[in-house]
């Protein structure tokens, strides 16, 4: 049971350790899908816009 004390522990570490580092590359993915989401939404408002305006009705 001694012997198999310290590769537990470690093997406990590194998937903690991995967790956390996967929880906070989700966070990041999730700050830069949001970002985008705004910036496409900026431009396709812009888009829709500009369309109306140009179109002329007589």
């Amino acid at each position: 049971m001694k012997r198999l004390l310290l590769p537990m522990i470690l093997i406990t570490f590194a998937v903690i350790c991995l967790s956390i580092v996967h929880i906070d590359n989700i966070n990041k993915l999730d700050a830069q899908s949001n970002e985008l989401r705004k910036k496409y939404n900026t431009e396709q408002y812009k888009l829709e816009n500009s369309i109306k305006t140009s179109i002329v009705i007589p």
